[in-house]
């Protein structure tokens, strides 16, 4: 990397031969060379370079592994109690591109729970508020805001080019529109649920005989759990954090 805004770099903690860069040069030196934030990136990870922002998760994850994850894409519907935490993490973690979907918007019944709400975006839109939000956090992360309802006709589109898909979804129709479309793409699925003090994830891999069914078979209507027991905002970062 050289140019008048070359990256300053220091060496990393965990590897002798690799550096840390901040987001400030990097992204400077993004502009000057005409690259996206996105492409900058990576071709600091083929110089051994890491972002500042990374370093605390070299060690769990190899330079490979995190290079793996920015290169990634995830799918996320649902921007509300699991949605929230979910983007989030995600974003900080550093996964490449967001596919975010939603049709919602914000009310004052989210707010002891979702993480993306607070009394400023009332009526708002959800997936609009993510996208701002993955953008302050990271600014190396492409976000696809899609605002709009998950229907039986457009699932599949949707699935089409992740590398994950993450149901943060609130009935059983949607739910099993989803799991559906990633089964015929041959993509990994992880499901989640809150209600109350009380939560479930699952992940169906692709060619599993273990799928959405196993759990919800004999359910065809709207899960009433979360008007019963409501939600707690512990219970949905919980479950939220896990799927992530």
């Amino acid at each position: 990397m050289v140019g008048a805004h070359e990256p300053i770099v220091s060496p990393g903690a965990g590897d002798k031969d690799l550096r840390t860069v901040a987001d400030e040069a990097l992204l400077a030196w993004a502009e000057e060379q005409g690259l996206s934030p996105q492409d900058a990136l990576m071709q600091a990870f083929s110089r051994r370079i890491i972002p500042s922002r990374y370093s605390k998760n070299l060690n769990a994850l190899s330079l490979e592994e995190q290079r793996r994850l920015c290169g990634s894409t995830v799918l996320v519907c649902g921007c509300g109690g699991l949605g929230g935490i979910m983007v989030q993490l995600l974003a900080r973690a550093g996964v490449g591109r967001l596919r975010l979907v939603d049709d919602d918007v914000f009310t004052e019944s989210n707010l002891n729970r979702q993480l993306l709400s607070d009394s400023d975006v009332l009526s708002q839109s959800k997936v609009v508020i993510a996208e701002h939000t993955v953008r302050e956090v990271n600014p190396f992360v492409v976000v696809e805001a899609v605002r709009g309802r998950l229907t039986s006709a457009n699932a599949d589109l949707l699935v089409q080019g992740v590398d994950l898909v993450l149901d943060a979804l609130d009935n059983l129709e949607s739910r099993r529109w989803l799991a559906a479309a990633a089964r015929r793409v041959g993509v990994a699925f992880v499901h989640g649920a809150v209600a109350g003090w009380w939560g479930q994830v699952s992940t169906f891999l692709p060619g599993s005989s273990f799928d959405l069914e196993s759990i919800y078979a004999s359910r065809r209507s709207r899960d009433d759990a979360e008007q019963d027991l409501g939600v707690l905002g512990p219970a949905a970062a919980t479950i939220g954090s896990l799927q992530a």
